[in-house]
């Protein structure tokens, strides 16, 4: 019987060329399957979550086609490539910028110049509500201190809580320390103070659960995990230790990155156990997938755009492909057996 299929992508800055690589070599397995070179993952998913990194992927694989707007405008492969052209620029360190913040201590470590420019060329003037699948990607309003949810349904009810896509990007990828907070304002003019929604939901899985519990897909209502096919990528698994005689003398400089570190990838393990038990629990043991790379030769810096990192981190999710073929096949299979169910 057919699934709601659901896809999660976590947070972790350029490490997003890793699930983007093999999101992008499953949309090309499903196009061989199929001998349709037209195909795109996004036909065979039924709602997508992000967070930070997985945000701008979740929302360039929904940005509709200005010819046809119920299809896609880019390939995965065209998705990916946002990281491979514009990385570089988005993660430099202007000497005037160095200066003035006193190499990012004073204020954010990056101008956000060149990541609003690209977000802006990707995805232009497009608005939420105009995306072709239902969707959610999360952020953090710093003044109301409420976590804040992007939603597709919400913002095609109310234009009050719709926004321009490239605005929902910066907003969800406002990475503290990394970038300024983002102020961008809804359609009916209401301003939002928001950072990167990784400060509570790095995994946005069990967030894109609760949200598709109450929607309806077709002829399911409210879709329970016995309903459910949800596929969660990570961006490459750190497991950096910190040792105990070296971490009991850090002061407040110290902890900010192993904080960032183990908030990320504490979350991300935490939510993963919960679906498991949540699909176990409604015997659909092999309706919850998770891909959790090895990073191998990549770095774990969430800002090491350099071109040999890039390579690294594309080089990563390929060998992850490769080196389990049994279970991205069967992946690959139940997405399009999926949809053809009636």
């Amino acid at each position: 019987m057919k699934k709601v299929a659901i896809l999660s992508i976590d947070g972790g800055g350029i490490r997003g060329v890793i699930p983007g690589t093999i999101l992008q070599l499953i949309e090309e397995k499903i196009q061989e399957k199929l001998q349709d070179p037209t195909a795109r993952l996004v036909d065979f998913v039924d709602f997508i979550a992000g967070t930070s990194t997985g945000g701008i992927i979740g929302c360039g694989m929904l940005i509709p086609d200005t010819i046809d707007p119920s299809r896609p405008k880019y390939t995965l492969k065209e998705v990916v490539n946002l990281y491979h052209e514009n990385g570089g620029a988005i993660f430099r360190k202007p000497i005037g910028h160095k200066l003035r913040t006193v190499f990012g201590i004073r204020e954010e470590k990056y101008p956000n110049t060149n990541l609003l420019k690209a977000l802006d060329t990707y995805f232009g003037n497009v608005y939420l509500s105009e995306l072709i699948k239902p969707c959610l990607f999360t952020s953090y309003d710093i003044e109301s201190r409420n976590a804040k949810f992007f939603k597709y349904g919400y913002a095609c009810a109310d234009e009050a809580h719709d926004f321009f896509v490239k605005d929902v990007a910066q907003a969800t990828a406002a990475a503290p320390t990394y970038f300024e907070a983002a102020l961008i304002k809804s359609r009916f003019g209401v301003a939002y103070p928001l950072i990167d929604g990784g400060v509570f939901a790095n995994n946005p899985a069990m967030c894109a659960y609760a949200e598709a519990r109450k929607c309806t897909f077709g002829h399911i209502s409210n879709p329970t995990s016995k309903d459910m096919f949800m596929i969660s990528l990570g961006t490459g698994s750190v497991k950096e230790p910190f040792p105990y005689e070296r971490a009991k003398r850090f002061g407040l400089v110290q902890w900010i990155k192993p904080l960032i570190d183990i908030m990320m990838s504490g979350n991300s393990e935490t939510v993963s156990h919960q679906l498991k038990w949540l699909f176990d629990a409604g015997n659909n043991q092999e309706g919850f997938i998770r891909i959790e790379p090895e990073l191998h030769e990549a770095s774990p810096d969430m800002d090491d755009a350099s071109s040999k990192n890039l390579d690294a981190l594309r080089n990563a999710g390929i060998k992850y492909v490769k080196d389990n073929p049994a279970k991205i096949n069967d992946l690959v299979s139940k997405l399009i057996e999926n949809r053809l169910d009636p």
